[in-house]
């Protein structure tokens, strides 16, 4: 009789289950009508997302339509009607959601990894990479369930459109290496290869990662050899240009809000040491988002920055270990990195 009043009441436990749609909405249009087509390649290895509460109720997260593959390309076509000849994947490689208890109620959790290639020749060429880890209070949010779906459809949409504007690391891999991308792309890229360093400026990371310096700037330096912006090498302007880095004789160093601190390596691949005060000052009133936030702003600027200097650091500051992602130049916080948690 028990098992014959379970089975009736299961349908109702279906029925009564609530949803939280991701919606596609936002526009992905390619205004230079270079793309073709967007696929998706959803290489997670569990496609449920997660559940998150509204107001104690539990709503679960998903894509407004099972067929992911087609959502995504009906998506790219209604924003596209002039096709070109690029061939853009989307590769999504984790996403969940997931309450978390505090000490008077509870957050939503957001984690989300994804990443975009360009197919020429059937290989597959890197473009951009995401990662968000991301808390949503109740205090900034009324509706927490609606707030993270809106946010993983804008982050989705927001990859996209950058995508079509970045030039794509020239390594080639095939659809086998796929799974494996970001090992098989770093080994080849010389940052990781060469023995030494190339002296110069770096605009960006990719420049950096491939060892091409600017050619129109050089690190500026004062009578003493101390390191202190850069110039160009006609030495008419002075700038205070942005930039990823600088490398002077042989070492490389990464601009932060409040110095520049030596980029070191390990077997993990390359880190910075630095507290939370250096990277994310308190006193600092620009707020710092999206990927300002993970360290690719950067120029060299201020009254004077020496990088002698730079080793004389707070003394009771807190010092972690902050990776630089192996292709994308962002940082990778630790866990106990508490200034984003």
């Amino acid at each position: 009789m028990k098992i014959k009043l379970l089975f009736l009441l299961f349908p109702l436990f279906i029925s009564a289950q609530k949803y939280q749609f991701i919606e596609l909405r936002k526009s992905i249009k390619d205004k230079n009508h270079h793309a073709k087509s967007l696929t998706l390649l959803d290489r997670r290895e569990d496609k449920f997302i997660g559940i998150v509460s509204h107001r104690k109720d539990p709503y679960e997260v998903k894509f407004e339509k099972d067929d992911l593959e087609k959502l995504f390309s009906d998506w790219f076509i209604e924003y596209n009607k002039e096709g070109g000849h690029n061939q853009y994947f989307f590769m999504l490689e984790y996403l969940k959601v997931k309450d978390v208890p505090t000490e008077k109620s509870v957050k939503g959790h957001l984690e989300m990894r994804a990443s975009t290639f360009l197919k020429k020749n059937n290989q597959y060429y890197f473009l951009k990479k995401n990662r968000i880890s991301k808390d949503y209070y109740l205090k900034d949010h009324a509706y927490i369930t609606r707030a993270i779906a809106a946010n993983i459809s804008s982050e989705i949409s927001s990859i996209i459109k950058d995508s079509y504007d970045i030039k794509e690391f020239n390594i080639p891999i095939s659809e086998m290496q796929m799974e494996n991308y970001e090992k098989v792309i770093s080994e080849q890229l010389p940052i990781f290869s060469l023995s030494s360093f190339k002296d110069g400026v770096y605009r960006d990371y990719k420049s950096f990662a491939e060892q091409n310096p600017d050619k129109e700037l050089i690190v500026k330096k004062n009578k003493d050899g101390v390191i202190k912006g850069v110039k160009r090498v006609d030495e008419y302007d002075n700038l205070n240009k942005e930039v990823f880095a600088v490398i002077d004789n042989g070492i490389a160093y990464k601009k932060i809000p409040t110095s520049i601190i030596e980029i070191e390596k390990d077997n993990n691949g390359f880190f910075i040491m630095a507290s939370e005060e250096e990277l994310f000052p308190q006193n600092n009133t620009m707020t710092i988002t999206g990927a300002a936030a993970f360290g690719l702003i950067g120029g060299l600027i201020g009254a004077v920055i020496d990088a002698a200097s730079s080793k004389a650091r707070k003394q009771n500051a807190k010092y972690y270990r902050v990776g630089i992602d192996a292709l994308t130049g962002e940082y990778i916080l630790p866990e106990n990195f508490g200034r984003l948690k």
